[in-house]
Parts: C-alpha cells; structure tokens; sequence
C-alpha cells in the first residue's frame, strides 16, 4: 500500500468499528435525553405573579412630560404560576420598551421564562401595558435545557380572564 491509502483505510476502519459498536446502538430501556424530550411536541400554561418591575424614564430626556414616553421601558421579575394548579413553577424576566406611547405598546425583544429544573423558554412579544390586555402569538427564539433548540409559539389569549399575563408556550420542537 502507498503512503496515502494507509491513512484513509485506518479512517474507514475507525468509522467502520465506531458505527458497529455497543456504544452506538441505542437501548429500548434507556431513558429519553432532554434532547429527544424537547423534540416531542408539548403544551405548557403558565400564569404571571408580578413581583418586582421598575419603570425607567428615559423619554423625559427628550423632553416629554405626558406619563408614557416613547423610549420609557419597563423591568421586571414575575412568578410563574402553573395554571391548573396555581403553584410556583418558574420566573418570567424581561425588559420591555415603549414603541407607542399613546397606546401603551411596549416591545419585548427577549421574555424569559424560566421553569424551575426544565430550563428556560424565549421569545419576543409586543404587549400593551396597562388598559389593555395583550393577545397575540409571538415566536419563541431560544431556549435551554429541556427546552434547548425549541422552536414554537407563545400565545397570550383574548379571553383569558387572568389579572396578569397569560401564557401558553406551545413548542413544536
């Protein structure tokens, strides 16, 4: 053999011997990774608790004098309830900017919700704060553990009758 195929037939054995091996074929038994878990299409309704948000009032600088200014933002802590059972089960973190003023629309470029033990699920949302009541389907563009490589919605309903935010993560990845 020359010089150059002793190479390649060592790199054809190794993935040959690599492929047949125990360690590659998977066990019926074993437990699902959070990989293959995350893959399965799933459902979760969580319901918001604030606990600790500050408004910052930047618009002012500009100056604005009206209580919403363009470019006023919102920061916040809130407890994650679970919706059938009303039990703590995570913490939703976010960061929200005026992008209307008049209406009170904010946009949140990265909601994080965090479920305890599973990992966190992001997503973007345009809500209005205040009088009135968000609904839409925003997507969700991140996630870790569990939820690692998701890829879904995050509904807030038009009819939900909670006091705060409302959300249904559907994750189809």
């Amino acid at each position: 053999m020359t010089r150059r195929i002793v190479p390649l037939v060592a790199l054809a054995t190794t993935i040959f011997i690599g492929a047949c091996s125990p360690a590659a074929v998977p066990s019926v038994a074993s437990a699902p990774t959070a990989a293959a878990t995350a893959s399965q299409p799933q459902t979760i309704h969580v319901l918001e608790d604030p606990a600790d948000w500050t408004e910052v009032k930047v618009g002012s600088l500009s100056g604005c004098n009206a209580s919403t200014c363009l470019g006023d933002y919102l920061v916040g802590r809130s407890r994650m309830l679970d919706a059938s059972t009303n039990k703590e089960v995570g913490t939703l973190l976010t960061e929200c900017f005026v992008v209307d003023a008049s209406s009170e629309r904010y946009h949140c470029p990265s909601t994080t919700i965090e479920l305890t033990g599973r990992g966190q699920v992001v997503f973007t949302e345009d809500a209005y704060i205040g009088q009135h009541r968000s609904a839409g389907d925003y997507p969700v563009i991140g996630g870790t553990g569990e939820f690692l490589g998701a890829s879904g919605v995050v509904t807030t309903p038009a009819d939900s009758t909670a006091k705060y935010g409302d959300f249904v993560i559907t994750l189809t990845k």
